[in-house]
């Protein structure tokens, strides 16, 4: 017969706050065999470590076993503090270096590859500025797909994201901070490159291929684009830009991520009733997991030079 737990009683450790460490990490993995990669060790030792860290809260935080994880009511209280537990550390641990003019952070921004064309320069000036002020800094930065942006974010592997693929979600906090330019554009072997614009119906527009486009904010252009003929999905903006040049597809694109194709004359933009569009670009972060100092700080900075920008 098991022993009944003791409450807990005293001083929070080191060793309880690993514990609490670890324990968040099962958890956002979903159970102690996924978070076996996460924590960079075996079950049984994660396993042992979540049994030491129940017996010194007196407290059963989950249900483990052959019908899966699952948290105690109790253990769903404990995660939550553990959370804001740890976000307040990692908060103090910033200010106090910052006290020093020292900040060893680390941030992981993933942005939308279309971005470096439009936002290089305010991006390129929001890191020199915390790259000076903050040398220790640690910046790690993707440019990747809009929706690989929204998933990292999500799942934690990003603390900031900077993305136009914007969907509503309770666990994500989303600032509006510019926006972007979307036409509809053509390679110039393609059939339409030298069709006059005044005489282009958008049911002539129906009759050639497209490349999917992943984000459609507003609502009257995502009509428009429905009875188009999606053909080709390609997940980045750049592999949607090598479907277009290939002439074999129309594209919407950025306005200012195809300029460079469109001075070197490999692509036009058709202008044709409705077919322009305007996308908002956010900044994204976890509710669950707040940015700590040094990533609040570039954030700032971000929104500070895209301001400056417009």
């Amino acid at each position: 017969m098991s022993q009944p737990l003791k409450a807990f009683r005293g001083k929070i450790s080191d060793s309880d706050i690993a514990g609490l460490r670890d324990f968040v990490e099962i958890v956002e993995a979903g159970g102690l065999t996924a978070a076996q990669a996460r924590l960079g060790k075996g079950k049984s030792a994660i396993s042992l470590g979540l049994t030491r860290l129940e017996e010194r809260l007196g407290l059963r935080l989950c249900e483990r076993g052959r019908s899966g994880f699952r948290l105690t009511e109790q253990g769903h209280m404990v995660h939550s503090a553990a959370v804001q537990l740890l976000a307040e550390i990692g908060r103090f641990a910033d200010f106090v270096g910052a006290a020093t003019h020292k900040l060893e952070d680390e941030i992981t921004m993933f942005a939308d590859d279309s971005f470096v064309f439009e936002f290089a320069d305010p991006l390129a000036r929001a890191v020199a500025r915390i790259s000076d002020r903050y040398p220790d800094l640690k910046l790690n930065i993707r440019m990747t797909s809009s929706e690989h942006v929204y998933s990292a974010v999500l799942e934690g592997s990003a603390d900031l994201g900077f993305t136009a693929l914007i969907r509503h979600s309770e666990a994500l906090e989303a600032t509006p901070v510019c926006t972007e330019q979307m036409g509809i554009f053509c390679g110039r072997d393609h059939p339409l490159f030298d069709r006059d614009d005044a005489a282009l119906t958008y049911e002539e527009l129906r009759r050639h291929d497209f490349v999917a486009a992943e984000v459609m904010q507003e609502q009257a252009f995502s009509k428009f684009v429905e009875g188009l003929a999606i053909r080709a999905y390609a997940p980045t903006i750049l592999s949607r830009m090598i479907l277009v040049l290939s002439s074999r597809f129309l594209g919407i694109v950025p306005n200012e991520f195809a300029r460079y194709w469109v001075e070197k004359g490999a692509v036009r933009q058709l202008h044709v009733a409705d077919g322009q569009t305007r996308n908002m670009c956010y900044l994204i972060h976890r509710k669950a997991r707040p940015l700590g100092l040094g990533g609040a700080i570039f954030r700032g900075m971000i929104m500070d030079e895209l301001r400056n920008d417009q």
